[in-house]
């Protein structure tokens, strides 16, 4: 065999162990993806303390957060060490999908024009098509928890993408399902679309059997709040799934690293690159970290909406210059694909 065509074979192997290209199916079979890829999904319910408050989730879950307790919400915060880096990625064999985001009914497009860049930066608007889709996450388990996350367009109008370890506590650990609650437009204490529970939990093997960065990505179905699904009240972002392996993005959260107070919506904007060569997570430079886990990272962002392409994930070591999140590829289609009908 000649060099070209032994060096054509490891490049093709290389890409395909990155989730980086389509493979050709016989017809008629399914392609075939890992375990890790598949979902699993939880229940949610309310603490004791909030149930007393009242027998709507909705209104329980109001009143239990406190401007106090939101205060003493700790950040889901995953720095890990460089040995625990790996480089994988999500397989990307299921095929592309572009699911745009809708206008709200209320709000509409944005006219603030920011630059962010690498340094976390306010998101100059209130209310909206940006503030409304993105959100402060907050629940409870052994503490007070605060993420963040993303309103997803779905045909069920409901659902919430965030980080895997904001519903799941990962290899070991169990469902975050005590009063998982959404609050888009947030700020410094104002609610202005409402509080929103969480019926259901989702996340991936990958992640919750073996805390596999690359698999970091969870979602969440949504109760109504007065008769209206989330969409309804908040527009949404789309989303791209098996999309460039190197996209430029806008990402936004609420993080609590100095000098952020996780009380405002924070952006950064930039170019992608890979933590490692051709596999593993993206990479982009930016100072928000804890508390802004699950936070959106939006391909093709016109300032007012684009496509979810990523979710904030973790940072390395003591570097907080520097943010990484999962590819979104056949995993974050499985999971798509298991909420966007759950009305």
């Amino acid at each position: 065999m000649s060099r070209t065509r032994i060096a054509r074979r490891i490049l093709a192997g290389a890409l395909l162990t990155a989730g980086l290209v389509a493979v050709p199916t016989t017809a008629g079979a399914a392609p075939a993806v890992p375990a890790a890829a598949t979902p699993q999904s939880a229940a949610t319910s309310l603490s004791p303390e909030a149930a007393a408050l009242s027998a709507d989730p909705n209104t329980a879950l109001e009143r239990f957060w406190t401007p106090e307790r939101i205060a003493a919400a700790k950040p889901a915060d995953r720095g890990v060490t460089p040995e625990e880096v790996r480089s994988t990625a999500q397989t990307s064999v299921l095929g592309a999908l572009d699911v745009p985001g809708e206008s709200p009914v209320v709000g509409g497009p944005g006219e603030a024009t920011t630059f962010a860049g690498a340094t976390g930066t306010s998101w100059p608007a209130r209310h909206d098509w940006v503030s409304l889709t993105n959100g402060k996450v907050l629940f409870e388990d052994n503490g007070l928890w605060h993420c963040s996350g993303v309103v997803v367009s779905t045909e069920a109008r409901n659902t919430v993408f965030t980080a895997g370890h904001c519903v799941h506590g990962g290899k070991g650990g169990t469902w975050h399902d005590q009063n998982w609650t959404f609050i888009p437009d947030y700020y410094y204490g104002d609610r202005p679309r409402g509080t929103w529970s969480a019926r259901q939990l989702w996340a991936l093997n990958g992640w919750i059997n073996d805390s596999d960065n690359g698999y970091d990505v969870g979602a969440a179905v949504m109760h109504p709040l007065n008769g209206q699904q989330l969409m309804d009240v908040t527009g949404s972002q789309g989303i791209r799934l098996n999309g460039p392996a190197t996209p430029s993005v806008w990402h936004f959260g609420f993080p609590l690293n100095s000098p952020f107070d996780g009380e405002d919506l924070i952006t950064c904007d930039g170019a992608t690159s890979r933590r490692f060569v051709i596999t593993g997570d993206l990479k982009l430079a930016c100072t928000m970290q804890g508390g802004a886990s699950g936070g959106a990272w939006l391909a093709d962002f016109n300032q007012s909406s684009g496509y979810t392409v990523s979710v904030n994930s973790y940072h390395v070591g003591d570097d907080l210059t520097q943010i990484y999140g999962p590819y979104f590829g056949d995993g974050a289609k499985n999971l798509y694909d298991s909420v966007r009908n759950l009305t």
